[in-house]
């Protein structure tokens, strides 16, 4: 259920032919938190971008403005915890991670990343990992859609790993050699000493 958001005073009830919303389309209030999420990420994009330029004419990684794949995952973070993906504090590291690493890898890191998966000292990978996948634990169903509808996008990186396993089986290993028998003399008769 969509947290801090008012209804929409519009009719929706028959349908308008989208996939996600059998009966209706995204709320004017979801489209407002989404708008408000692709204009902080822009401007922390941006702002990172001017730092990088003026510290030695490095180009950032990922355009300013965000792709149409993370204005999807902006919607369902935007359906699942409405505007407190904006105003509340516990989701900064979220819209830092998507300014830096983009709204793709974040869905990836929630839901593929590996965690701690045996006794030991975390990586700080395993630990962020953690802490967005707990973040995000409400939001998990929404990705879970978009991961199915664009596995292209969402699973590339699982794609070209598991194509690479594919392509070429290990080789078995050769088995051992016989023995050589003893060298003959040049009479032909066996030399054995």
């Amino acid at each position: 259920m969509v947290q801090g958001l008012p209804p929409d005073h519009d009719k929706n009830d028959e349908s308008t032919g989208f996939e996600r919303w059998p009966a209706e389309a995204p709320t004017a209030a979801i489209a407002r938190v989404v708008l408000q999420l692709d204009e902080a990420i822009t401007l922390k994009r941006r702002a990172a971008a001017a730092w990088l330029t003026a510290h030695g004419n490095v180009l950032p990684a990922l355009p300013i403005r965000p792709s149409r794949m993370e204005l999807a995952v902006f919607m369902a973070l935007a359906e699942t915890y409405g505007t407190a993906v904006v105003d509340a504090p516990r989701f900064l590291p979220v819209l830092d991670f998507i300014a830096e690493c983009g709204a793709v890898k974040l869905v990836q890191r929630v839901m593929y990343g590996e965690t701690r998966a045996t006794a030991g000292t975390p990586t700080w990978v395993e630990s962020e990992n953690e802490r967005f996948a707990g973040l995000l634990r409400e939001a998990q169903v929404a990705f879970e859609f978009l991961c199915g509808t664009r596995p292209e996008v969402f699973l590339a990186q699982a794609h070209n790993a598991l194509q690479g396993l594919l392509q070429a089986p290990p080789m078995p290993p050769e088995p051992p050699t016989p023995p050589q028998p003893p060298l003959e003399s040049e009479d032909g008769e066996r030399d054995d000493g």
